[in-house]
């Protein structure tokens, strides 16, 4: 097993090592998004092996309900928890903020990742998005 340690990103963050991280885990963020999301996001909490920046989660929430979104591990790294952990410390946080309710949106194959880490799977409750 990996020993990583987790840290909150602040908003000093560099973005071109948030778009190498990208680059190398999930291709396609440019620069200007990376600068973005660490502008925009509420939490941004980071997975680190060493120095090496190998997993990320954020959330974004007006101080009543937050959405956790970009829960992403580099492909080596995956089958160690760090997603789960990543999951968890970023809920923690919310909770700090006393945020009352958390939502995630995710693919269906994911959902069981989700549940296993206390979300709770509404068949009848509707996920509506807008793609461009």
């Amino acid at each position: 097993m990996v020993k990583v340690t987790y840290k909150k990103i602040t908003k000093k963050f560099s973005a071109k090592k948030l778009k190498d991280f990208f680059t190398e885990s999930f291709p396609g963020k440019t620069l200007s998004q990376c600068q973005n999301i660490i502008k925009h996001s509420s939490v941004i909490i980071g997975a680190y092996d060493k120095n090496h920046l190998v997993g990320i989660g954020r959330a974004l929430d007006d101080e009543v309900y937050a959405f956790i979104t970009d829960i992403i591990v580099n492909p080596n790294y995956r089958g160690n928890n760090i997603g789960t952990k990543i999951v968890k410390i970023l809920c923690s946080e919310l909770k700090k903020r006393k945020i009352r309710v958390i939502h995630c949106s995710t693919e269906k194959k994911l959902i069981p990742f989700y549940q296993g880490v206390g979300f709770k799977y509404n068949k009848n409750d509707i996920t509506l998005f807008l793609k461009n």
